[in-house]
């Protein structure tokens, strides 16, 4: 090559370079792969934790407030609720002219001395008590709580009108997990006789037994006299409701929907009126 002639790239150093930028670019969109899966999981994960706080926020506000448990499985809980609950309640009003305000008035309807059948009970006796406060013999207030598919509903039902109308709410999408367990009191006067175990029998020393806690298997299966179980492995009948005390709900979420977690907690909601109605 003369003075002052510039050397050409011969074509191994034109190979040579092409292939170190390979490498880099393959690096780099490795990395930005890498980043972009990072960041996308990582905004799943704050919105997941999102959804699925307001979602107990208003599973724990709707349950704090029932006061008998009437449908119980693992994804589905129907419940009442006192009139009180009811968006046509008139807190202001006074229903049985006693000039008590309904919010103040212990028994609003007036009923509370009344004497019924038993098959009627339910229609009369003070606020918490009584289920028919409007007089119209239909529950007033009902709520239920289901999953169907990956959605979690919550509905409501005045006066015993048909489920899936204008109250239904869409609570939560994506659900990837809801389960609902049912738990008694052994302070409870119901509780007490029923801590037997698995079995549901005493004296054999089974899981369970004698452990403080009443869960919905001792419920089910402590027979009368010492229960009111039916021993048929659900929570089925009024009797057995009436043990419970907690219920405790977990909830999860599939955010990015790729068949896994991204969030999920478990709670124990304690409905205060539960014990009161049940005793």
């Amino acid at each position: 090559m003369k003075p002052g002639q510039r050397r050409g790239v011969t074509l191994t150093e034109l190979m040579a370079g092409m292939a170190i930028m390979g490498i880099i670019v393959v690096s780099f969109a490795s990395l930005l792969r890498y980043t972009i899966k990072a960041t996308t999981t990582a905004q799943a994960g704050g919105e997941a934790q999102e959804e699925v706080r307001q979602a107990l926020m208003r599973i724990e506000e709707r349950l704090a407030h029932a006061d008998e448990v009437r449908i119980s499985s693992a994804t589905f809980v129907e419940f009442v609720v006192d009139i009180d609950r009811s968006p046509n309640y008139d807190p202001a009003g006074d229903w049985d002219n006693d000039a008590i305000p309904n919010y103040r008035d212990a028994d609003r309807d007036g009923d509370a001395q009344s004497l019924v059948p038993a098959a009627d009970q339910w229609k009369i006796g003070f606020n918490l008590k009584d289920d028919d406060e409007n007089g119209d013999d239909k529950i007033d207030a009902r709520e239920r709580l289901y999953l169907s598919g990956n959605v979690l509903w919550l509905d409501m039902s005045l006066d015993q009108e048909p489920w899936g109308g204008a109250r239904l709410k869409r609570l939560m999408n994506n659900v990837s997990t809801f389960t609902l367990t049912y738990w008694g009191n052994k302070a409870n006067a119901l509780g007490r006789g029923v801590d037997l175990g698995n079995d549901g029998l005493a004296a054999t020393g089974d899981a369970g037994e004698k452990d403080g806690v009443i869960s919905a298997i001792e419920m089910d299966m402590v027979a009368p006299s010492a229960g009111m179980g039916n021993r048929n492995g659900k929570l089925d009948t009024t009797n057995e409701r009436r043990y419970i005390t907690d219920i405790r709900v977990k909830l999860g979420s599939d955010k990015n929907r790729d068949g896994k977690t991204e969030y999920a907690v478990e709670t124990d909601i304690y409905p205060l009126l539960l014990p009161l109605k049940n005793r």
